[in-house]
């Protein structure tokens, strides 16, 4: 067996054999002959050469992002371990157990020669490469079919999908003391459970409730009741947690407070066919620009301002055609900070009378309020009847005094009890002095 200068000492022959031994293989070039010279043969020599595969364990994954963004491209980089001959390497990356690329070099290099093989995976980062796991293989090939694995090295991938910022849905104005909804959108957002989203008001906190569709979109609400009027802020944020992230976005909006009371129309229950009469629109609380507008239908009615503030007035010469016709009053707020503005509207139903029918109705009301009053004056004198026999002042049925009876002297006022209330059954037939509890006329305290 011929080796290199300073090998044999490691080697011992017995027989017709040599074996050597290497306590620590200290270089990276180990070739092997051996050949045997036959005499018989006419000293043909036969050789058998072989080449010793050195190899060291340095297999390093480079660093990559711990947490991918979804729909970008990362590379996956394996630097292999030292082998020689280098041929003898291939070194793997595979997904779960299978292999999705090899390297193994085909140009054999010196021993001394220190370049690595390097095999680097492109893949594109998804929601089902969450938790996959990759794994780096070298191994070697030992020309019998076979491979040797000499070391391997995984790492776990981790995506995400955060792409834009929160969008607040509700930018309309809101009215004083009505409690709003403001509603914040997060789009495509994985993995959906890990986020977080808040509103904050002047940096005061507010609940939300958050909710999460199929599409991994999350919508996150809050109410909130405005007690004074003007610009308030708002801010949507949306960051994850417990997640190997940082990472925070947020949306602010402006939204303006205002003050609109409802519009009020005015006229006369009965108005006089021939006789002019106002009528009046109005709003008694209001914060921006207001314009108020009379209409009859579609048609707007000349109106003049009054005295009063945000108040307008139209006279009307009613005929009995406009009897059931509407009149609306609308109202118009413009805001600063908003385009469109914020109508209200109120209507009446004109109730157009004849002179003559006028005068019936009138009558009609007056006689009844007479039947009332008549009533109410009965009502009134019976209850005094009443009170008076119960106890005792005096006799409704038989009016001459009773022994034990003295009559009230002409200048001494009898007692008057202020009606308060009238009750339908008194039955009570014990005698006091003094109204009693049964009685439907008793004295204020």
């Amino acid at each position: 067996m011929e080796l290199k200068p300073g090998l044999d000492k490691y080697c011992n022959k017995v027989n017709n054999s040599n074996t050597c031994q290497f306590p620590a293989v200290m270089r990276w070039d180990l070739p092997m002959v051996c050949s045997v010279l036959c005499k018989s043969e006419n000293n043909t020599t036969v050789e058998n050469k072989t080449v010793i595969i050195v190899y060291n364990r340095d297999l390093v994954i480079a660093p990559h992002p711990k947490v991918m963004e979804i729909n970008k491209t990362y590379q996956l980089q394996c630097t292999g371990p030292r082998v020689y001959p280098n041929t003898k390497l291939h070194l793997k990356w595979l997904r779960g157990s299978k292999v999705v690329k090899s390297v193994h070099p085909t140009e054999q290099k010196f021993p001394d020669d220190v370049t690595p093989v390097v095999n680097i995976l492109n893949l594109n980062a998804s929601m089902a490469e969450d938790g996959q796991v990759y794994t780096c293989l070298a191994e070697l090939d030992l020309d019998t079919n076979t491979t040797k694995e000499i070391e391997s090295s995984s790492v776990t991938l981790q995506t995400y999908s955060f792409p834009k910022p929160p969008r607040i849905l509700n930018r309309k104005p809101i009215e004083v003391n009505e409690e709003a909804t403001l509603e914040c959108e997060v789009q495509n957002v994985y993995p959906a459970e890990k986020l977080t989203v808040t509103w904050f008001h002047n940096e005061e906190e507010l609940k939300p409730v958050t909710k999460t569709s199929s599409s991994h979109d999350i919508w996150a609400t809050t109410t909130w009741t405005p007690q004074d009027t003007g610009l308030t802020e708002f801010t949507c944020r949306a960051d994850f947690e417990d997640y190997p992230l940082n990472l925070t976005r947020s949306a602010n909006i402006s939204i303006e407070v205002y003050v609109f009371s409802e519009p009020v129309i005015q006229a006369s229950l009965t108005i006089i066919d021939g006789k002019p009469v106002n009528i009046t629109c109005s709003v008694f609380n209001v914060s921006g620009e207001l314009q108020l507008t009379l209409k009859n239908g579609n048609m707007s009615l000349p109106s003049e301002s009054s005295s009063t503030e945000h108040t307008i007035y139209h006279t009307l010469h009613p005929k009995m055609e406009m009897n059931g016709q509407q009149l609306t009053c609308v109202a118009k707020l413009t805001l600063q900070n908003h385009s469109e503005p914020i109508v209200k509207q109120q209507n009446i139903t004109l109730n157009v009378q004849s002179e003559e029918s006028s005068w019936v109705i009138i009558i009609i009301f007056s006689i009844v309020g007479a039947i009332i009053i008549i009533i109410i004056m009965a009502i009134i004198c019976y209850c005094r009847i009443d009170r008076a026999r119960k106890t005792g002042e005096y006799n409704v049925l038989n009016p001459t005094p009773s022994r034990n009876q003295e009559i009230p002297r002409v200048n001494e006022p009898l007692d008057i009890f202020p009606l308060q209330e009238v009750i339908s059954n008194g039955n009570d037939n014990n005698s006091q002095t003094g109204p009693n509890n049964n009685s439907c006329i008793t004295p204020v305290s």
